[in-house]
């Protein structure tokens, strides 16, 4: 009878960092991903090659982009610029682990006050904002944003 030692157990490293150039594509694609599966009513209005450019060239050189990482895989990530939140996206295989919430929480660490648009269609991040914090400020018909979609404004200050 052979007898085996028992496994190991598994470690989880998990980190928040700052993005760089070379985390754009991974960056893109759970931009892209996360969209489809919370919001499908929304038009897809940009390729795949447009939105890597876009973190690429804008987002991450203009913007404070942290990303979440689960033992070295990028799992989420956060954009804030001037008192703004522009981005906040998990990939949908790692919601419902507090990623979106540790993203948030960080940004808000640096931060005395952030604004964020958001879709009133989105009633999960509607919630989720508010849960940190976040209020209503203004809600708008959608002509202002390229998606035609109405939105609202929300605000969080210390």
């Amino acid at each position: 009878m052979k007898i085996c030692p028992p496994e190991a157990p598994k470690v989880t490293i998990m980190t928040i960092r700052k993005a760089s150039k070379t985390d754009a594509s991974r960056i893109a694609e759970i931009h892209r991903r996360s969209r489809e599966e919370a919001m499908p009513w929304l038009p897809d209005l940009h390729t795949p090659a447009e939105d890597l450019w876009f973190y690429e060239n804008l987002v991450i050189p203009d913007q404070d982009v942290a990303v979440h990482e689960v033992n070295g895989e990028i799992t989420g990530f956060i954009a804030t610029a001037q008192g703004w939140l522009h981005h906040l996206y998990v990939d949908p295989d790692h919601w419902g682990h507090g990623i979106g919430a540790l993203l948030l929480l960080s940004a808000q660490s640096h931060n005395k006050t952030l604004q964020l648009w958001v879709f009133q269609q989105n009633t999960g991040a509607i919630r989720f904002y508010e849960a940190h914090g976040f209020t209503q400020i203004e809600r708008t018909d959608g002509e202002a944003n390229e998606e035609k979609f109405p939105d609202i404004k929300m605000s969080w200050h210390i």
